[in-house]
């Protein structure tokens, strides 16, 4: 059995993590995060991600769908509909229409109030369409004519206040997509987050990263909604936190977490990047088990060979000693600062 390693919290701040109501208009310095603890955050960049099906059949590989975009420097930082690899050990096979995709070089139409009535925020790229919107309780995106989803929010909104990353507050908002891709229909989970950064602070490109990270979303047989976050510091920052919740329940938040994990060197690389698996994270109550699928390393077309220390894998999971299958799930494991030496002084076994 791999062992179980310990992590709490050793930020030196207390972990504020809010369950709370939508809020899709945020511009600016959002009310919740216009205080000293979260250094009057402004809105800073545009997440929108997904793992999606097609036609609904979740025994197919998925669909990946990940736009990051930059709101004070009106740019794209990358966007990706990725191909995953064949197993967790293997990089990504490519993306989707990338020639068609709006990167880095194509300009972005300033985000802002796009509509008063009804009320309406969002952004957009003209040269290779992008079209992103916010309304009261959904968001859309467009990609050209190949990629339209809408997302249609779950019913609690997260709001972090820097418990995950250094100098950055986030608004998550779980989700179910629906949409098309290619003309064919998608379905799938993910999110929508905003990430706020101190006003002091010039950047999220400053913010050292390095820890374990599950993202985890699913809808149960009997409709259920539920949600697993767990990050695990592995640098200096030493923020740890993890949350569990399923409709119906109170939600469970500590800064306290067990892994049981055995790692495994990147093929493809010679730095001493792992990854693992399975896992199993241990908090309060809760078990949540994770089964790595498809690999990938970056969201480009090619893997991100100089991105020493990260590891990605996507997969399937579940919570309790009983497994199950999500009737659909979102399940994403990022690892940052993950070398065979720092993790074999932590405890964890490097399978040779």
């Amino acid at each position: 059995m791999p062992p179980k390693i310990d992590f709490t919290n050793t930020s030196g701040q207390a972990l504020m993590v809010e369950l709370g109501q939508i809020n899709n208009f945020i511009n600016g310095t959002p009310p919740c995060f216009d205080n000293g603890f979260d250094g009057y955050a402004q809105l800073a960049l545009l997440d929108v991600y997904g793992m999606f099906f097609k036609n609904g059949d979740v025994a197919q590989k998925p669909l990946i769908y990940f736009r990051h975009t930059d709101v004070t420097k009106n740019k794209h930082r990358f966007v990706s509909l990725l191909e995953l690899g064949d197993d967790y050990l293997a990089p990504q096979k490519g993306v989707f229409h990338v020639e068609e995709l709006a990167g880095s070089d194509t300009p972005v139409i300033a985000y802002g109030e796009r509509s008063k009535k009804p009320k309406v925020y969002g952004y957009e790229s003209k040269e290779k369409l992008v079209e992103c919107r916010f309304f009261e309780n959904e968001m859309t995106m467009k990609e050209g004519d190949f990629f339209d989803i809408k997302a249609y929010p779950w019913q609690y909104t997260v709001y972090d206040h820097q418990s995950i990353y250094r100098n950055s507050s986030v608004i998550f908002q779980p989700s179910t997509f629906l949409g098309t891709f290619d003309k064919e229909p998608i379905i799938g989970l993910g999110s929508y987050d905003r990430f706020c950064i101190k006003r002091d602070v010039e950047g999220f490109d400053n913010i050292a990263l390095g820890y374990i990270t599950l993202t985890a979303m699913g809808i149960r047989d009997d409709g259920r909604k539920e949600v697993a976050f767990i990050t695990a510091s592995l640098n200096s920052s030493g923020k740890t936190i993890a949350y569990y919740f399923l409709e119906g329940e109170l939600p469970i938040i500590t800064d306290h977490v067990k892994i049981e994990a055995d790692w495994v060197r990147l093929p493809y690389v010679n730095d001493g990047t792992c990854v693992f698996k399975e896992a199993t994270f241990y908090f309060c109550n809760k078990e949540i088990h994770f089964e790595g699928k498809w690999g990938t390393k970056g969201f480009s077309e090619k893997p991100r060979i100089e991105k020493s220390g990260q590891s990605q894998v996507f997969g399937t999971w579940y919570e309790g000693r009983a497994p199950y299958q999500h009737r659909l799930y979102f399940t994403f494991v990022e690892n940052m600062n993950a070398y065979d030496f720092e993790l074999e002084k932590l405890g964890f076994n490097i399978i040779k």
